[in-house]
């Protein structure tokens, strides 16, 4: 038996490229003013489906609020974790203005008590 064939994919694989909220809105504001899917397409690196799909989700992209400091947003975010998020930057306004210090561990410990 001979050596094992490297799998065809390996070592090609895509690496994902996340859009930032910011230029989901420029897209969006380039395709109203009259570019072309694939122009835009080309300008940003990306394929023609996803050009499309932030259109197809274009009032949910320009509904977005996202937190200070946040420009990706993934899958993975939800109403719970702005929800969570929200709480987490009250309480700490609450330490701050009540002088306490707020360190990287008790910000972890906070996570773990509630």
């Amino acid at each position: 038996m001979g050596p094992k064939q490297a799998n065809a994919n390996e070592g090609n694989e895509k690496k994902k490229h996340m859009m930032t909220i910011e230029m989901k809105h420029e897209i969006i504001e380039k395709h109203n003013s009259g570019i072309r899917v694939t122009e835009l397409g080309h300008q940003y690196e990306r394929s023609t489906s996803t050009i499309c799909t932030n259109f197809k989700k274009k009032d949910a992209i320009k509904s977005i609020k996202p937190s200070k400091g946040v420009t990706i947003l993934s899958k993975l975010c939800s109403d719970i974790h702005d929800k969570m998020e929200r709480l987490l930057l009250l309480w700490i306004k609450e330490k701050q203005l009540a002088g306490d210090s707020i360190t990287k561990i008790i910000l972890c410990e906070k996570g773990w008590m509630d």
